[in-house]
């Protein structure tokens, strides 16, 4: 299995530098799966969530990332995290945690957002 911890690094640091799409491109599988809260029904396959990744870089701007917590037990991954960007012109401070499968080639196959 490819390096998780190394790969969620290259992540935070893809979208500290604002190449959210970008590195969308380069970690996640063709038929992944994102979601937020439980509801998967618009985000199923690469490119469905690519039109979600490419909308929200259009419209913000990220400030500051920090990395509170990261678990990692086999091919599965959680971090919390705190984001500070402007999106649509206003300032915004989001805590989540984002929970990750991967593949065994070191690709996320599913997200989910809390």
């Amino acid at each position: 299995m490819s390096n998780i911890k190394t790969n969620l690094e290259a992540i935070f640091e893809g979208i500290r530098q604002n190449k959210i799409v970008e590195t969308f491109e380069k970690y996640y599988d063709e038929k992944v799966v994102m979601f937020e809260k439980g509801d998967s029904t618009n985000r199923v396959g690469k490119e469905q969530n690519r039109v979600a990744e490419q909308g929200f870089q259009s419209n913000a701007t990220i400030h500051e990332l920090k990395i509170i917590k990261v678990l990692i037990d086999g091919n599965n991954s959680a971090y919390e995290s705190e984001m500070t960007f402007t999106y649509g012109g206003h300032k915004i401070t989001k805590t989540q945690w984002a929970i990750q499968e991967w593949t065994p080639s070191g690709l996320i196959v599913k997200e989910e957002f809390f």
